[in-house]
């Protein structure tokens, strides 16, 4: 698994829903801190190229 940035898939099954505080089971972009940034996504290669999308489009300060 490569980091993309700050983020990186997730895989959050149905027992750890609650602990993402998220409504479903399914795939996730999360960032350093576990927080939830994009998603669910069906597939890994569904949130890294939404992972990709999200990171070209988020402005970088220096």
């Amino acid at each position: 698994m490569l980091p993309n940035g700050d983020l990186f898939p997730a895989h959050v099954n149905d027992e750890n829903v609650g602990d993402y505080k998220v409504s479903e089971a399914g795939w996730y972009a999360v960032d350093d801190g576990e927080n939830v940034v994009l998603g669910p996504f069906a597939s890994l290669a569904e949130c890294e190229r939404n992972m990709r999308d999200h990171d070209r489009m988020t402005p970088r300060t220096l």
